[in-house]
């Protein structure tokens, strides 16, 4: 997986509306002008998996073209799924209706489309991009998706797509080649079902893709939550629109269930905590209760069969070793 990253702020300030203008305009092969005045602005981040791009940027109000120009440029024969977070997009076809897509909502663009588009207020987009010829041979009749609105209201599988794709994005650290072909391979999956996945396709994704979004989804909300002392599985099955069966049988997938999982969550935090300075001051006690522990003596006991130390020893440790360095 390869990181990357543009900023007009990287510019000097006389040359951003150029950046703005010929740099970004040339990575995202459009024209760009800023909307009504407002001054340019854009970061652009993304990371490069196997046959596949997955991007986030956040442009200043701006109006763009794609011409015939720019699609003879185009090496390659993409499909780019194109998803605005925070305000709507005007999408104008060069043959078709006007598309008004609202946050949560989503465009699927081929590389040859001749279009334009106008961002009225500044705006998150999530962008997926994908050889056309990894995803065609899997989805029923494809030509009849491009252009077309996709809401999320009616495909959860954008939620988890979305979700998926911008915590790739903002992982600070490489994957491994073997991660990023899997992580390459579960999006192709969700892709797929998004889009409408031929029979046989479609218990492939399922089984392989879309669980891996859904635990994914599903950590990411118990980590948002974990101190909250009366975390349940159908509190976090309610919040992901699933089952609490489903959640159950997704953690047995990983040989373990939702109680151990939580509970190594708040140890490793816990752990964490107790070693650092920051909070050198606090009582054990208090930090196993903000670390959603309501019973001290078994989190001392787990704390201990996890890590071999009390929670005191492990925080006279610390301080020893701080008195020291």
């Amino acid at each position: 997986m390869s990181q990357f990253r543009f900023s007009s702020m990287d510019f000097p300030e006389s040359e951003r509306v150029n950046a703005f203008r010929d740099v970004y305009a040339s990575i995202a092969n459009m024209d760009m002008e800023p909307y009504q005045g407002h001054a340019p602005f854009v970061e652009m981040v993304g990371q490069l998996l196997p046959n596949l791009g997955v991007y986030e940027n956040i442009v200043s109000p701006h109006l763009s073209r794609r011409t015939v120009t720019h699609v003879a440029a185009e090496s390659n024969d993409n499909l780019a799924l194109v998803v605005p977070i925070d305000h709507s997009a005007l999408i104008y076809p060069e043959n078709g209706d006007p598309l008004h897509c609202m946050p949560g909502e989503a465009v699927l663009m081929p590389t040859d489309s001749i279009h334009q588009a106008l961002n009225p207020n500044a705006i998150t987009i999530a962008v997926i991009v994908v050889p056309r010829t990894q995803i065609a041979p899997r989805v029923s009749e494809l030509n009849d998706r491009l252009m077309k609105k996709i809401s999320s209201a009616s495909m959860p599988e954008l939620r988890l797509l979305v979700g998926y794709t911008r915590m790739l994005i903002q992982m600070k650290q490489d994957l491994s080649p073997e991660l990023a072909s899997l992580a390459s391979t579960q999006i192709h999956d969700l892709l797929t079902l998004l889009l409408g996945a031929k029979q046989d396709e479609m218990e492939i994704a399922k089984g392989r893709g879309l669980r891996a979004a859904r635990l994914k989804a599903v950590k990411s909300d118990i980590l948002e939550h974990i101190a909250e002392s009366e975390l349940t599985i159908n509190q976090v099955a309610l919040r992901q629109g699933i089952s609490p069966q489903y959640i159950r049988a997704l953690f047995h997938s990983e040989q373990t269930t939702f109680a151990d999982y939580v509970t190594g969550i708040r140890l490793e935090q816990a752990y964490r905590f107790l070693c650092s300075p920051l909070h050198i001051g606090c009582s054990i006690s208090t930090l196993a209760f903000d670390m959603g522990f309501n019973n001290l003596s078994w989190f001392n006991r787990v704390f201990k069969q996890r890590f071999g130390l009390t929670p005191s020893e492990v925080r006279d440790l610390s301080r020893q070793s701080a008195d020291h360095s």
